[in-house]
């Protein structure tokens, strides 16, 4: 789900069933099928987690990416410095 349509309606699906579960009173709990709705819930949690997870890996590399590309330039401007101080 790499969409970003598709993670915002899946979101907004989310809160629409969340509001539905909330809207379900204790005392009507036997005479309301509830189970679909949470089901449903918890898949489009499952689908907004996965494409979490996939955001966290992405952000990950490019953190670690970037560190290393920062620490090989310092790296070589000390050495450059090294052999011709000024």
């Amino acid at each position: 789900m790499s969409d970003q349509a598709d993670i915002s309606t899946t979101l907004q699906s989310l809160y629409a069933l969340l509001d539905e579960l909330r809207s379900i009173d204790t005392a009507d709990v036997l005479g309301t099928p509830y189970h679909p709705t949470l089901e449903a819930a918890y898949a489009a949690l499952g689908r907004i987690e996965t494409e979490l997870d996939a955001l966290g890996q992405e952000l990950e590399y490019h953190h670690q990416r970037l560190d290393s590309a920062r620490d090989a330039a310092l790296a070589e401007a000390t050495m450059q410095n090294d052999v011709n101080p000024q």
